[in-house]
């Protein structure tokens, strides 16, 4: 039977809507699993919503192509309670004239996933550390002006601005194991690991933490394309 074959029949059998590569992965080589992926999504039997996160579809014989079985908010819960994260959603507008961000706290997990549908966005962002920013307090004297354009550098000016580095300490370690034995893999950069450090440091509030991580997502997913 060929990888394919396998893959739907373990899909089909799965509970729920959404599937996670990481619940594949065990079928095949990481390749032959892309490789089978790929193929179900142009089948309209899958449809990914995220960084190794896919949603159960069918093809929609008026517009021929795959659409999900349910609604973006049931798939976005589901995907929160496989990430093992409450689902208490804040709405959040991103810079420019997109579609409004809804933002998931992911505690002590690090989790930086972004999941869309036809312009439904949520964003998973760590909520680790508090700064006096988050009870609506500016820590740096003004309102940042948040860029959807080289956000990585503009994060490495910050940290250099501050002083700040990023140095994982024992929970971050703990979290990390936690996740990776949970079937998620850790892939944070650099980026990501300075806004954790600022936003810990006091220097930017959970929001501008979040908008910085929106961006940064979207240029990273427009220059790598990633199952």
């Amino acid at each position: 039977m060929k990888l394919e074959d396998r893959m739907r029949q373990s899909i089909r059998r799965r509970a729920g809507n959404v599937v996670l590569r990481a619940d594949l992965a065990g079928l095949g080589s990481p390749s032959q699993v892309t490789h089978a992926l790929d193929a179900l999504q142009r089948r309209g039997e899958l449809l990914r919503i995220g960084l190794g996160v896919y949603a159960k579809a069918t093809r929609d014989a008026r517009t021929d192509r795959g659409r999900p079985l349910v609604d973006f908010e049931s798939l976005a819960r589901e995907a929160a309670q496989k990430f093992g994260v409450p689902w208490r959603p804040r709405t959040l507008k991103a810079s420019g004239n997109g579609p409004s961000e809804f933002v998931i706290e992911t505690g002590e997990r690090r989790i930086s996933r972004k999941l869309s549908l036809d312009g439904q966005v949520v964003v998973f962002v760590s909520g680790r550390g508090r700064s006096a920013a988050a009870s609506g307090k500016e820590t740096t004297g003004r309102r940042l002006r948040i860029p959807s354009a080289g956000v990585a550098r503009f994060v490495q000016g910050l940290a250099r601005r501050f002083k700040v580095a990023y140095v994982p300490n024992a929970m971050d370690q703990w979290a990390e194991t936690v996740t990776r034995l949970a079937g998620d893999e850790v892939h944070a950069d650099d980026t990501e690991n300075l806004l954790v450090a600022l936003k810990r440091s006091g220097k930017l509030s959970i929001d501008e933490m979040t908008l910085l991580l929106v961006n940064h997502l979207r240029e990273r997913k427009q220059g790598v394309r990633s199952v």
